[in-house]
């Protein structure tokens, strides 16, 4: 399979002729990345370099203002010890890129500020000491405990922070890349509808590749032409970002074809492998010597990461009871306004190892919603055990408003403190539901639901059933403390958003 431009036509429209592109995103490139020359494949690298040289920036001014506000706030760091401590900055810059902070945002497909947390708080701490080390053999002395604590941790905030508004303001700068699919019709969709409930990406996919004999029109992109046509295409689309799904038909050859022409274009590329919904977050690619083998981690979460995850689940509900409270009041009488008593919704709900509880929420619907659920849905005849009504007619008007922005789950916070859920977890379902749960689907039920989860960080009530599953397969292979406060702190976007809440 050569994958040199072909003169030759492939059966969707005429040699020469390009095929209509998916429509141009919302958040284009400015005027300005036109005059700077950011856009367009021609761009791609030099938006690369000058976003590091931003969060070097940023990071330098980070660090710089942890040390001012560790002069000001201890008597033991002097204007002399700040000049010194400024002077050795550069070693705690190099920390940063040891640890790699500067170098992922061009190479993957999705790269955010909060995938960095862990790498940031290392890199604090490992910067924290070389700078006190390097303090130490200088005039001015090393910092106090005092002041080296508020400086490592300020610098740890100030650097999370300044990278959060760098690249929020550099992505409305320069605008989403632009990307193809090679592949069939049916990965085609799969990766586009995993970029759209992953915005992080920045992708916008204008089309796909394929063989001549792929003529599945039911692909929501459009197919641009065959790969023989990868250059061509790249160049008329301006193309930075080439997602090569496996195939079949594809040699080793091929592939290594494939990478080459990427290479020597300038394009990024991302390979998604052929089963690959058997490698979740849990696999680890390692080397055999030039063999690169990928090993599967298999163990049930430790002891001591569920009992941080219940303090966890523990101290966060018992504060945002005691601090919502007025918002809790003032959303029950709301509903008691609009449409009358009761407040609260109780329902049974399947729990850790398939054990029922009361879960409890603000009432969104008519109080016969329960009786009037048969006249909608046929539970016997579901293609899969979940299902959404968009548009539901049993939801009050102030139902809709509170699910929108999700405050009729604040009560399920007295179910995590009670420790029938936890603040991160599955969806928790309905007792009819699970009843019609596979062993393959009831593996979901081997942690307690979750009052937010990776559904409902990424594309909530849009995504099918599967794709709840993959996701939550993949939170249960690798549940983590710090995982539980990544998915936490991208709550409150996802409900800004309102992607799928119904």
């Amino acid at each position: 399979m050569g994958l040199r431009m072909s003169a030759k036509a492939t059966g969707e429209h005429r040699s020469g002729a390009v095929a209509p592109a998916a429509p141009l995103p919302e958040e284009a490139p400015t005027e300005i990345a036109n005059r700077l020359g950011l856009t367009g494949l021609s761009g791609s690298r030099r938006r690369g370099a000058m976003l590091r040289r931003l969060l070097a920036s940023g990071d330098l001014v980070a660090i710089f203002a942890a040390l001012c506000v560790a002069t000001a706030a201890t008597q033991t760091t002097d204007i002399a010890k700040l000049f010194w401590a400024v002077l050795f900055t550069p070693a705690w810059l190099l920390v940063i890129k040891l640890h790699g902070l500067y170098d992922n945002d061009h190479r993957r497909i999705r790269h955010s500020t909060l995938d960095e947390l862990p790498s940031l708080v290392s890199a604090s701490a490992l910067g924290t000491i070389v700078l006190d080390g390097l303090l130490w053999l200088s005039p001015a002395g090393p910092l106090s405990a005092k002041s080296a604590i508020i400086v490592g941790v300020g610098a740890m905030l100030a650097c999370f922070v300044s990278r959060a508004v760098l690249r929020f303001a550099w992505q409305r700068l320069a605008g989403v890349a632009t990307g193809i699919v090679v592949g069939p019709a049916t990965v085609a969709d799969v990766v586009a509808r995993r970029i759209a409930t992953h915005p992080e990406a920045r992708l916008r996919l204008v089309g796909y590749l394929s063989a001549p004999r792929e003529k599945d029109r039911r692909a929501s992109l459009p197919r641009l032409g065959s790969i023989e046509e990868i250059s061509r295409i790249a160049r008329h689309y301006q193309v930075e970002r080439v997602v090569v799904a496996e195939q079949e038909d594809m040699s080793e050859r091929d592939a290594e074809h494939l990478i080459e022409e990427c290479k020597a274009a300038g394009l990024g590329l991302t390979f998604l492998p052929k089963h690959y919904g058997l490698l979740g977050p849990g696999i680890e690619l390692n080397r055999l010597a030039e063999l690169p083998v990928l090993d599967f981690r298999f163990s049930d979460p430790p002891r001591s990461t569920l009992a941080l995850k219940r303090g966890l689940d523990m101290l966060v509900s018992g504060l945002m009871l005691a601090l919502l409270s007025p918002v809790l009041a003032a959303v029950a009488l709301l509903i008691v306004i609009d449409s009358g008593k009761p407040v609260f919704f109780r329902q049974k709900r399947i729990g850790k190892e398939g054990v029922p509880f009361t879960v409890l929420k603000f009432r969104t619907m008519v109080v016969d919603a329960e009786e009037r659920l048969a006249e909608l849905v046929d539970l016997e005849n579901l293609d899969e055990p979940a299902f959404k009504i968009p548009d539901d007619p049993r939801v009050t008007r102030a139902g809709g408003f509170l699910r929108r922005t999700s405050l009729d789950e604040l009560p399920q916070l007295i179910n995590v403190l009670k420790a029938d859920m936890s603040l991160v977890g599955p969806r928790p379902e309905e007792e009819a539901v699970v009843a019609l749960y596979d062993e393959r689907q009831r593996a979901r039920l081997a942690i307690k639901p979750g009052l937010t989860g990776p559904m409902q960080v990424y594309g909530r009530g849009d995504l099918t059933f599967e794709e709840r599953l993959a996701m939550e397969r993949d939170y249960l292979d690798n549940l983590s403390v710090a995982g539980d406060l990544a998915i936490l702190l991208r709550t409150p976007r996802a409900i800004v958003r309102g992607d799928g809440a119904y």
